[in-house]
């Protein structure tokens, strides 16, 4: 994964993409960016304008049907949650609709800000990566939670039934879509205080950066950083740092079960970045189940998408001819997770084989 994804011209503006599930906590981290001098886009604000206006509101009409129109023709924004958020291809219906309307905006209000002459921009975007804005991000940030943490949140913020929560969580992707595709990842377990100053902080490194993309400064200090490691010999230990020994006792233990390396697992363990060891251990408790023998390229998909997602693949024969291994993995973002648990199990493989 790259530090910095962004491909802008030099001496441009920074524009930082902001995105994770709902009740993760963006609003916390965005309110940390702005007290750092940052100009914050929010694309939810920005729909909802976009939303009020005849042109928008006819389209979404036409494709949606009356009902998500109030009787003074305004929209009805929890009919049209209800409907776009019952599955998820209804959920990319919207996004689809909805994109080519607010990439238009965000263009023009980029332009204002570099007009007005400010540089570092937050585009605060829930679907940053679904709509294509991360291309034209410096960085990317997600901010992901717990799931029981996120509905009780959502809970409260939105008045929404139990039912209610659970359905717009289940339209969202997991954890792993986030942090496989983020040049950050900020974990909101804990308090609004700690995710501030993690925000903040965060916020202080890029201002940092001399350049818009970083990527001189960068360069340069992991050129500095390892010359000196090979130097010192402290090559190993250099990466053994980014690399560290996690979920070793899991991986240990599923290895024999899964019929997969311990180095895999950690690497699975080190990308996909689950809440707690028992949790990593519960899923591929599940998976070692399912897919008893699958290779390793099954494996990481099927912890990406999982169980209950990765047995509807296995029990369809256009994408499973033995029902343990994908022929073929039909999700994208899965096999981008694929490939890069395998990437980083060589690096495990190479510290501590």
């Amino acid at each position: 994964m790259n530090l910095f994804g962004g491909k802008k011209e030099d001496n441009g503006p920074v524009i930082v993409g902001l995105t994770g599930q709902t009740g993760a906590g963006k609003s916390t981290v965005t309110a940390a960016f702005a007290e750092k001098g940052f100009v914050v886009i929010d694309c939810d604000k920005l729909t909802r304008e976009l939303q009020s206006r005849p042109e928008v509101l006819s389209m979404l009409s036409a494709a949606y049907g009356p009902q998500i129109l109030k009787e003074d023709g305004t929209l009805d924004r929890r009919m049209l949650a209800a409907i776009a958020f019952s599955d998820p291809k209804q959920t990319e219906k919207l996004g689809k609709l909805m994109f080519p309307p607010i990439r238009a905006e965000l263009d023009l209000r980029i332009k204002a800000a570099e007009a007005s002459g400010k540089r570092y921009i937050l585009l605060d975007a829930p679907t940053l990566f679904e709509s294509g804005l991360d291309k034209i991000c410096t960085r990317k940030i997600s901010v992901i939670a717990a799931e029981g943490i996120r509905r009780e949140r959502i809970i409260r913020r939105d008045g929404l039934t139990e039912e209610e929560a659970t359905r717009r969580m289940s339209a969202q992707h997991p954890d792993a879509f986030y942090t496989v595709r983020s040049d950050f990842v900020l974990k909101n377990n804990g308090t609004q205080q700690e995710l501030m100053e993690a925000g903040k902080n965060l916020a202080a490194q890029m201002i940092k950066v001399p350049n818009q993309d970083g990527r001189t400064a960068v360069i340069a200090l992991v050129s500095i950083v390892l010359v000196i490691a090979v130097i010192t010999g402290l090559y190993t230990i250099t990466y053994r740092a980014i690399y560290p020994q996690e979920y070793t006792a899991t991986a240990e233990e599923y290895a024999g079960p899964c019929g997969v390396s311990e180095y895999f697992l950690m690497a699975l363990g080190h990308e996909a970045k689950p809440s707690s060891e028992e949790e990593f251990a519960e899923n591929l408790a599940l998976l070692s189940t399912l897919m008893p023998g699958a290779n390793e390229t099954s494996l990481a998909a099927g912890y990406y998408v999982g169980a209950e997602k990765a047995a509807q693949w296995l029990a369809d024969p256009s994408v499973s001819k033995d029902g343990v291994n994908f022929s073929h993995i039909p999700d994208e973002a899965a096999s981008d997770f694929a490939q890069q648990v395998s990437q980083t199990a060589t690096v495990y493989e190479n510290l501590y084989g």
